[in-house]
């Protein structure tokens, strides 16, 4: 019987010198190279033994030319979907891609026009912004409601943005990012039929669909009623296992349409494909080992955001628990103009978090802290914002 591995999420590892863009990008980005960054959404957590190995050895042979898309890669997907989120996704329906922004960039060019619009729910991931705007559309933004430190959406809103001739695709993030919203069954539902009576195609980035908090369970739009029919899902291995920087993500599109379309506008940016390390890392993560050191993450992860929030919230702010995701949403406007705040986060408390107008003008003024950090790193930085916001 193979022994258990565990894994110890303690462990303090140097990053600096990497390259890596929260450690070696913080004097351009922030005018001081040594503020602590917990800011952009990747974990300073390392990625598991066995997934390092398996690269490892591929490392021992010394050619790297083009590779196929082989039959391991899209097995370990349909697995993993079918095992963790209980969903079919049939290896015809998967698109390789080099990570769900190159996917949602894609869907905005051949699903729109110039000059059409694209619904989103903010505040949401910066690059669903940016993408809808340098591709010369117009976004038709239906901001959030917070209720009870939870988001909730404004259906009668939405409703009548998803009936504008204009919009032609919806850019859901579900889970969502910065607030860890898990959008329940009955809500997933509702949008998909108001995208069916308006013809809207939705596109869904479920890049942190396996960082989910009991008793919260992912809901994937392919397991809604008529998502098939105009629904795209969008994952990747970067968040669960620390390897954004691999560009291994995958769309899965049931619908035979929409999947050529897609298909059609990545071949036209040659972004149709991963690289080779990328496909040895996904083949083997999405695995029994994979779904094992997941579970151990997300115990850790979970504890990790309750214990940030229970701080922060000494502050008398609204602090958003996540449901999901290892991110924790803060309101810090009642401590002045964002500027102002996120210059004494650097020089009062030493840290540099993700500033709220990223997400949108609807997040203006809150600030996300990524808790994907060792506790040792984590809490202390926390005190140090608690108690420059408390004098």
């Amino acid at each position: 019987m193979e022994e258990k591995v565990i894994y110890d999420f303690d462990q303090v590892i140097s990053r600096q010198g990497t390259f890596a863009e929260k450690y070696d990008a913080r004097e351009r980005i922030f005018g001081k190279g040594e503020v602590e960054p917990f800011w952009v959404a990747d974990m300073d957590l390392p990625t598991p033994a066995f997934l390092v190995e398996a690269m490892r050895q591929r490392l021992e042979h010394p050619m790297f030319g083009y590779t196929e898309q082989y039959a391991a890669v899209f097995d370990s997907i349909t697995w993993w979907m079918r095992d963790q989120h209980g969903a079919t996704a049939e290896q015809d329906w998967i698109s390789l891609s080099p990570s769900v922004v190159t996917s949602i960039s894609n869907a905005i060019q051949v699903f729109t026009k110039p000059g059409d619009a694209v619904a989103l729910l903010s505040p949401v991931y910066g690059p669903f912004f940016t993408y809808v705007d340098v591709n010369d559309r117009t976004v038709a933004d239906c901001p959030l409601l917070v209720v009870d430190s939870k988001f909730e959406i404004d259906f009668p809103r939405l409703e009548g943005i998803l009936a504008q001739p204009e919009v032609k695709l919806f850019l859901l993030c579900n889970p969502q990012n910065p607030g860890g919203r898990v959008w329940r069954e009955d809500e997933l539902q509702k949008l998909v039929d108001l995208c069916l009576a308006n013809g809207v195609i939705i596109f869904s980035d479920e890049i942190h669909c396996d960082v989910v908090y009991p008793p919260y369970r992912h809901t994937t739009l392919l397991n809604i009623s008529g998502a098939q029919q105009l629904g795209l899902v969008a994952h990747s291995i970067g968040k669960t296992f620390n390897t954004s920087g691999l560009q291994a993500s995958f769309v899965i599109i049931p619908n035979s349409g929409l999947r050529n379309r897609f298909r059609g506008g990545a071949e036209r940016m040659h972004a149709a494909d991963i690289n080779l390390l990328g496909k040895i890392a996904m083949a083997h993560a999405l695995s029994p080992q994979g779904a094992e050191y997941k579970r151990q993450l997300v115990e850790y992860l979970r504890e990790n955001t309750l214990l940030v929030a229970d701080k922060l919230k000494v502050l008398d702010i609204d602090v958003m628990v996540p449901d999901a995701t290892f991110l924790v949403w803060s309101d810090f406007r009642k401590f002045g103009p964002w500027k102002d705040v996120f210059q004494r986060l650097m020089d009062d408390a030493n840290v540099a978090l993700s500033g709220g107008i990223f997400f949108g003008p609807a997040g203006e003024g809150w600030f996300r802290i990524n808790c994907a950090h060792p506790r040792s790193q984590l809490l202390p930085a926390v005190d140090r914002i608690v108690a420059a916001f408390s004098q």
